[in-house]
Order: structure tokens, then C-alpha cells, then sequence
């Protein structure tokens, strides 16, 4: 794997999780506040979209994980 690639996956990966963080937010924001049942779903499967990506891109360093947090 060239530099360039190590920096463009590292760099995509630490763009997820500012995305996850964000998303995070906005899904706790319609449980405690707005209670939009749709809204939140959306977030939340926009969150395991990227927390699926996240995973490809980590085993692509040889490192596994295996995330529980996902909502169903």
C-alpha cells in the first residue's frame, strides 16, 4: 500500500467518525427533543452506512473489528 493511499484511507476514516459524531447528535436530538421517529431512523442508517465503511477500511490495515452498536 503507497503513502497516498495510506493518507487518503486515513484521511476517509477520520471523515467518518466526524460524520458518526455528527449524525450521533441528530439522532439523540429527535429522541429527546423533536421525537421524529422518521428523522431519527434516517440518521441512524445513515450512521450504520458509515459504521459499515468504517469497518472495510480498517481491515484494509489488517485490523478487525467487529461493531455492536449498530441499530437494527
Amino acid at each position: 500500500m503507497s503513502n497516498l493511499q495510506i493518507d487518503e484511507k486515513t484521511a476517509r476514516i477520520s471523515d467518518i467518525l466526524e460524520q458518526i459524531e455528527r449524525l450521533n447528535q441528530m439522532v439523540d436530538f429527535h429522541k429527546r427533543q423533536s421525537g421524529e421517529e422518521s428523522m431519527m431512523r434516517q440518521y441512524e442508517d445513515m450512521r450504520n452506512e458509515f459504521l459499515r465503511e468504517l469497518e472495510v477500511l480498517l481491515s484494509s490495515f489488517k485490523i478487525n473489528v467487529q461493531i455492536k452498536d449498530t441499530v437494527a
